[in-house]
Parts: C-alpha cells; sequence; structure tokens
C-alpha cells in the first residue's frame, strides 16, 4: 500500500538561504516539483539584497542531471537566472547557485553548522521518481549471503560484556556492550521504564547517521513507556568527552589506513563483500535487536526501529532481515541505489565507488550490491515510514525513491516530501509523529488489559 505525504510547511518546491543581507529564492513552475519524462521543467534563481536587487553581484550556477553536470554560466544578480530543461529518463535534476561579488569571489558566510563556506542554494525536481528501478541486477546469491552471516553471528550466544548503570530518577539507563561476531561488540544506551514489568513494553531501537559518536539515552520513547536501545554505529565506547570521539575520527574513521582502507571507513574494504566494513555495522544491527528480545520486560510483539542518514540505513536492513520488527521509520536513509552512478544517477549516502571504477572492476559493483539498501527494501514486510528532500545532496531523493519503489505494495508503506529539503532540513514529521503514536498505542493497551 502506497501512502504519499507532501511536508505542509514546505510544499513549494523553492528554497531561501540567508547569508548576511543576502537572499537567494529558488524554485521551480511546479510546486511539488515532480515532473514527468520529457516534460518541461523551469527553475527560476533570484538574488536579493536587503530586499532590492544587488547591483555588483553575480549568480553562477551549474545544472545537475544526477551526477552529471549538463551546463553551467553566471549572469548579473540583477536578471532573474531562468534555465529550462527536461529529463529524458527518471532522474533527479538540480540547480546549484552561488553569489560572487563584483571582484569575482565567492561570497561566503557561516552555514547553520558554523563553517565558513560560500553562499549558495539549490532547487530539485524529480521525473517520474516512482519509475526509479535499479541499474544492476541483485546477486543470485543475495539471500544466501545474509544467512551465512546470520549463521556466523549464530554462533556467537549473545552475552553481556558490560553494564553500567547510569544514574536516573525516571528511568533505568544502562551502557550496555553485548558480544557480536567480528571485531567490534554491540554498545549502546539502553533505557527501560522504571514501573516496566515482565513481558509489557515495546522496544524502540535507535541507529546513528554518519560519523563518530557516543550514543545517547532516547528518552523519549522510554518515557512514553517502550524499552530503548540507542546503538552506537561502530561498537565504540559510550560517554567519553568530545575530544575522544574527534581524535578517532580524525586518526582511525576518516583516514587512510592501508591500501584497502582509504579516506573513510564507508569505503574500506569495498572490494571485498566479507571484509566491507558495512558488513559489520549490519551484523551489528541484527545483534542489537536479538539483545533487546532478550530482555525479560520486552512484551514480545512490538520492535520498533528508527533513524535518519546512516541510521536510516540501518533501520532499511533491521526491517529487511529481521522478521520480528513491527515498525520502521527510516529518514533520508543513505546506501541506496549504490549502482545509480553506472546510469548517471546520484548514489545516496555518499560515493562508495565512481563510475570510472566501476567500469575497469565489475567485480565491485557485485560486492557492494549485498549492502544496497534498494535490495534490502525487497525484503520488508512491517509498516515502514520513510521521507527525502529534493535538494538533498547527500542521501539523493532519486536513490531514496530507488529503495521506496521495491517496497513490496502489500507493504504499508508512507513515503514523505519535502521538495525544498536539504539532508538536514527534510524533517520527518509524518514518521516521528508515526513512530511516538504507535508506542502511545500499544502501551495504552498494555496498561487497558
Amino acid at each position: 500500500m502506497k501512502k504519499l505525504f507532501l511536508s505542509a510547511f514546505l510544499i513549494a518546491a523553492a528554497s531561501s538561504v540567508v547569508a548576511g543581507t543576502l537572499t537567494f529564492y529558488c524554485s521551480t513552475d511546479k510546486k511539488d516539483g515532480i515532473y514527468k519524462v520529457n516534460e518541461k521543467i523551469v527553475f527560476t534563481a533570484t538574488l536579493k539584497e536587503d530586499g532590492a536587487v544587488p547591483k555588483d553581484k553575480t549568480i553562477r550556477y551549474r545544472l545537475y542531471h544526477g551526477s552529471k553536470i549538463v551546463k553551467r554560466g553566471q549572469i548579473s544578480a540583477k536578471e532573474t537566472l531562468k534555465i529550462e530543461t527536461s529529463g529524458t529518463a527518471p532522474n533527479w535534476i538540480r540547480l546549484a547557485v552561488w553569489a560572487y561579488d563584483a571582484k569575482g569571489k565567492a561570497v561566503k558566510q557561516k552555514n547553520r553548522y558554523g563553517s565558513v563556506v560560500a553562499y549558495s542554494a539549490d532547487c530539485g525536481a524529480m521525473v517520474s521518481p516512482y519509475e526509479i528501478t535499479p541499474t544492476t541486477k541483485e546477486p543470485e546469491d543475495f539471500d544466501k549471503f545474509w544467512q551465512d552471516a546470520k549463521k556466523e553471528l549464530a554462533a556467537v550466544p549473545v552475552e553481556v560484556r558490560e553494564m553500567k548503570e547510569i544514574p536516573d530518577k525516571e528511568l533505568r539507563i544502562y551502557d550496555v556492550k553485548i558480544s557480536c561476531a567480528g571485531d567490534k561488540p554491540v554498545s549502546g544506551i539502553l533505557c527501560i521504564p522504571r514501573n516496566a514489568k515482565s513481558k509489557s513494553a515495546p522496544a524502540v531501537i535507535s541507529f546513528h547517521g554518519a560519523g563518530v559518536h557516543s550514543a545517547s539515552p532516547d528518552r523519549f520513547h522510554a518515557q512514553l513507556g517502550a524499552i530503548t536501545f540507542n546503538v552506537n554505529a561502530h561498537g565504540i565506547e559510550n560517554g567519553k568527552p568530545k575530544e575522544f570521539y574527534q581524535n578517532l575520527r580524525k586518526t582511525y574513521y576518516y583516514t587512510t589506513l592501508d591500501e584497502f582502507r582509504k579516506t573513510r571507513y564507508a569505503l574500506w574494504n569495498k572490494h571485498d563483500r566479507n571484509k566491507y566494513y558495512m558488513r559489520g555495522m549490519y551484523i551489528r544491527v541484527l545483534r542489537a535487536l536479538e539483545y533487546v528480545k532478550t530482555l525479560p520486560e520486552w512484551d514480545g510483539k512490538h520492535l520498533a526501529v528508527t533513524g535518519g542518514s546512516q541510521g536510516g540505513t540501518q533501520t532499511l536492513v533491521a526491517a529487511a532481515l529481521d522478521k520480528d520488527v513491527t515498525f520502521a521509520r527510516a529518514g533520508v536513509p543513505g546506501w541506496c541505489d549504490l549502482s545509480g552512478v553506472t546510469e548517471g544517477r546520484q548514489s545516496g549516502g555518499g560515493l562508495v565507488y565512481t563510475l570510472k571504477e566501476a567500469e575497469s572492476n565489475p567485480s565491485l559493483v557485485k560486492n557492494v550490491s549485498y549492502f544496497d539498501c534498494m535490495f534490502l527494501a525487497k525484503r520488508i514486510k512491517c509498516p515502514i515510514y520513510i521521507n527525502t528532500g529534493f535538494v538533498d545532496t547527500v542521501c539523493s531523493p532519486s536513490s531514496v525513491f530507488a529503495a521506496y519503489n521495491l517496497i513490496p505494495a502489500t507493504t504499508e508503506k508512507h513515503l514523505q516530501l519535502t521538495p525544498a529539503g536539504g539532508h538536514g532540513t527534510a524533517k520527518h514529521t509524518q514518521g516521528l509523529a508515526a513512530l511516538a503514536e504507535y508506542v502511545k498505542k500499544v502501551v495504552k493497551k498494555d496498561k487497558a488489559k
């Protein structure tokens, strides 16, 4: 069952970014930003300074069709930039604009993360997004590959290696480490309502986005009455000073360690499906679920998973590979349509391999396909909520549609679209509200017994 939801607060396919006294306005001629193949798309962009047209600024632009730049140029900011284009195949089309001063230098400002960057804005459109299909075949032994991974995991008993209580008046909170196959344990922060009785509470497992962080308590859902487990993506220590994680990022997870572990962890050992870094992460997802199911307070029926970006990736993994998952919320999920680059689409979650790499090493494409959430999505049977933004350059909307389209029609699925939303601004209001309501209904029903 397919359900579509357009964010009411950002229904127009437009974006506005402020840099001091400058404001960019970008839009498409259709409010929902969705077009058919070969249908004309009209992008417009204007730059204002203190509400007026600036006389000494220029607008530089690039037009992207998927991963390819098809047009670039610049005009005076006195004019309105108007670009007409169309897509010849289902894909994502994006206009990116930058402000330049009279000396030909990019105008810079602090972004929402505090970094000083060139002042820019984006506007996106989708061409026949519900017709996006895989560009490569699913490996014939895809299911066997994950069955073998589960057997490897089953050979390691579910055991608590460490359990440190974190003092709290309202909840029972623990920093835990759980045994797991591979070289890392599962680590995370567990919360249990103080009044939870045996077999009385639903569970919510949450997963981290990309980066190197400590796990933290999911107090919100725990206070609603659920067991919560916030899982550390890397199986590392929790609760350390900020400098600890900054150092790990700089000296380990985001650096080159050897010939097969270059640049960042998401690329490590991608040449070998059994050594690829994400395999270990996916296995830790499965063990986290297994651990929560051993808790005496779990009601044995209701198991929800949630996360955004890389956390959305792990959510799709959990919903696809664990039949006990009963609810999933995957915000702007990554690791979808990884082979899209071979047909000019932008893969999701960062470029795992380039077109040149794919052409020179076809086995690489197959190796990585085992971890493509597009194929995992075919196996999801529980109700699932997903969202995407049309200016998301991290987890591209085309990649999210590629996965969403493969979720079976018999599965209850919901897709929230934010035409003007980027990776951090496409808020998954529908999915988060649905998860909270799911927990409330289960808890209320259990209390009524």
